[in-house]
């Protein structure tokens, strides 16, 4: 059986909150990013601590909304955070710490 992949943000990135709404620097590419207040909240709570559903499940508690709903929203935004590659694989660390 597979694990819930627990994924979180690139601790090399500058970001940079204003107004509820992210700019996020990859030095390492030397791309900016742009995150309205909704990618914001999402992109956040990468802490590598909770899955999609765990997110998708506090969002919708937040805002009265049905989880299958949010689940499927920030499924696609941690899809796109992905291919802009924003977020690491925190799964496979805590994996490994676990097994010492």
């Amino acid at each position: 059986m597979t694990r819930p992949q627990r994924l979180r943000a690139r601790s090399d990135l500058t970001v940079i909150e204003l107004d509820g709404e992210a700019v996020i620097y990859d030095e390492t590419s030397g791309d900016l990013h742009h995150l309205n207040r909704t990618a914001t909240v999402v992109f956040s709570l990468c802490d590598g601590d909770t899955t999609a559903r765990g997110l998708a499940t506090d969002i919708a508690d937040a805002f009265d909304q049905p989880v299958d709903d949010v689940e499927r929203q920030v499924r696609s935004l941690l899809r796109q955070f992905r291919r802009q590659r924003l977020l690491e694989d925190a799964t496979t660390a805590v994996g490994i710490a676990g097994g010492r």
